[in-house]
């Protein structure tokens, strides 16, 4: 229910979307151990699609008017979407697509969720300060949100504040202080937002919070049950754009909960089947109001420490939904918006945790560090959908960088095992492939070397071994520049040798008949240690 607030829709179909994503996802999942339901970055996703295109004209800033057409509601809307991810992720799926979730790294991944559990505490504090604001969309919404709450401080609802700070506590020192010792006695940590959610509803009950005190309330939930209905296909075309970056995002999830408990208890899961069970799970249920959904690592933690070991456990927690729906649902009907703010915020705190995470990337590899802030950043300063568009392409755009500046590592003879060594011999590594990518600076590198005004007093044997065990490839212009340096090396007197190349490089070699004719087979070296005992017998003579 508090997810689905999130999301923009009525806090039922938070309820609808678990049951019924969850229940189809039993029959189809590898993943033995996640929980499928509503999570936090899709729900606001879903929530900024909708308000692009299906602005509630109570809720919005600007004269803002429906792309979908007047008379659509937000059950078509919801509907339609969840049918596009579900026909999305299945294609996915036909055309094999699960490893270009590789692409999605742990920093792109731990940067675009710490950037979006921003977005998603800011669109709750309204509710903590118990105001009513518009909503923005675009460039720098969230700035403009944070704006508005700044302005509208003086205005804040003091009861809603109280309920939302004492919620706040009873969670995060539940947490942090109640759930260790509980564990000491029981795998299962006790309810804390079930019993947070029954106070709320005592309370307002009680005082009447909502026409004494004007608390924003659940209001009605729906009695029984939802009967189906065929999604409104019409809208499909608006909704491809934000049904490919939910799908994705959706799958991320499934996928990335499932290889963590996978790993954990020793079995595997199918990136393959995934992408087809999460579909079968979106398709069929985009015929009630519903939402798309993923795995929340929170309830699949609860799930496993419960000992849930295969997706059957779904059917306990799925009848529990249900009875929830059928039945306790307007026992719901008086809980206070902000007591659910409360939940949504608390569960964000592992989110903002991750930024912990920096400092270990930068001493790791910069570009990991670039690609946490670029995917936090983006996310933050523009919006969810832009910014993992952009994290996307700056990771890969990142790989590019490390193929096209290549470290070159100058070995010391000394470093190598002993050998007889002619004296004065440069021992070099060029730890990439070597392509057209990166070819202009592998030249230049050596070319220097060989020329340099220094080559005597530098190589007095004259000779250079370029160790290229790390070269797991070489394409046509690679295959060029091994040429050119050697008619270089040859032109200077001195002795260019290629020292481990690869079964896979030496093919390339061998097919390849004019560098046959070109380069000897004698400075073709299967290591650095032969190029060293080659040189030394040439000495010998």
């Amino acid at each position: 229910m508090a997810y689905a607030s999130l999301a923009g829709v009525p806090p039922v179909y938070g309820m609808y979307s678990s049951f019924f994503a969850s229940t189809v996802y039993m029959f189809f999942g590898t993943a033995m151990h996640i929980s499928i339901g509503v999570f936090a970055v899709a729900s606001l996703m879903v929530g900024a699609c909708k308000l692009r295109m299906l602005p509630d004209h109570d809720d919005i800033s600007g004269n803002s008017t429906s792309i979908l057409g007047e008379g659509v509601g937000v059950m078509e809307f919801t509907s339609a979407l969840t049918l596009v991810v579900g026909v999305v992720q299945i294609i996915f799926g036909v055309l094999r697509l699960g490893f270009l979730t590789t692409y999605l790294s742990d920093p792109l991944v731990s940067g675009f969720t710490t950037g979006s559990a921003a977005h998603v505490m800011v669109s709750q504090l309204n509710k903590v300060l118990g105001v009513k604001l518009p909503r923005h969309e675009g460039m720098g919404m969230l700035v403009r949100m944070v704006r508005d709450l700044i302005l509208s401080i003086g205005s804040a609802n003091i009861t809603a504040v109280i309920i939302s700070v004492a919620g706040i506590l009873f969670l995060d020192l539940g947490r942090t202080y109640i759930n260790p010792r509980v564990k000491r006695f029981s795998p299962v940590p006790p309810p804390l937002e079930l019993i947070l959610v029954i106070i709320g509803v005592i309370l307002s009950v009680t005082l009447d919070l909502h026409e004494r005190y004007h608390i924003a309330i659940v209001n009605t939930i729906p009695r029984g049950f939802p009967m189906p209905a065929v999604p409104n296909t019409s809208l499909v075309p608006h909704l491809i754009t934000d049904g490919i970056a939910i799908a994705v995002i959706c799958y991320m999830f499934v996928m990335s909960m499932g290889k963590l408990f996978a790993k954990k208890h020793k079995y595997k899961t199918d990136a393959t089947q995934e992408f087809y069970a999460v579909g079968i799970m979106s398709i069929a249920s985009s015929f009630f109001p519903v939402y798309p959904v993923g795995a929340s690592l929170s309830r699949s933690s609860v799930c496993e420490m419960s000992g849930a070991n295969t997706q059957l456990y779904t059917i306990f927690s799925s009848t529990l939904l249900l009875t929830v729906i059928l039945v306790l649902g307007p026992f719901l009907e008086p809980l206070p918006m902000c007591i659910l703010a409360c939940i949504v915020i608390v569960s964000l705190k592992s989110l903002f945790l991750q930024v912990k995470e920096l400092p270990r990337y930068w001493r790791i590899s910069k570009y990991d560090f670039a690609i946490w802030l670029v995917a936090c950043l983006t996310t933050i300063f523009m919006d969810v959908t832009k910014g993992l568009i952009i994290s996307i392409v700056f990771a890969l755009l990142t790989i590019v960088l490390r193929e096209q500046w290549p470290k070159f590592t100058a070995t010391h003879v000394d470093e190598i095992p002993p050998q007889h060594v002619p004296e004065g011999v440069s021992v070099l590594k060029f730890e990439s492939p070597l392509h057209f990518a990166n070819v202009t600076l592998f030249i230049d590198k050596i070319s220097d070397l060989i020329a340099s005004s220094n080559a005597e007093a530098l190589l007095s044997g004259k000779a250079i071994i370029v160790d290229c065990s790390a070269m797991a490839y070489v394409d046509s212009m690679g295959l060029d520049a091994l040429k050119e340096l050697n008619s270089d090396a040859q032109k200077h007197d001195v002795t260019l040798l290629y020292c481990g190349l690869n079964e896979a490089v030496l093919n390339v070699i061998e097919n390849d008949e004019i560098f046959r004719k070109a380069i000897p087979k004698s400075i073709l070296r299967s290591s650095v240690n032969d190029g060293l005992l080659y040189l030394s017998t040439l000495q010998n003579v």
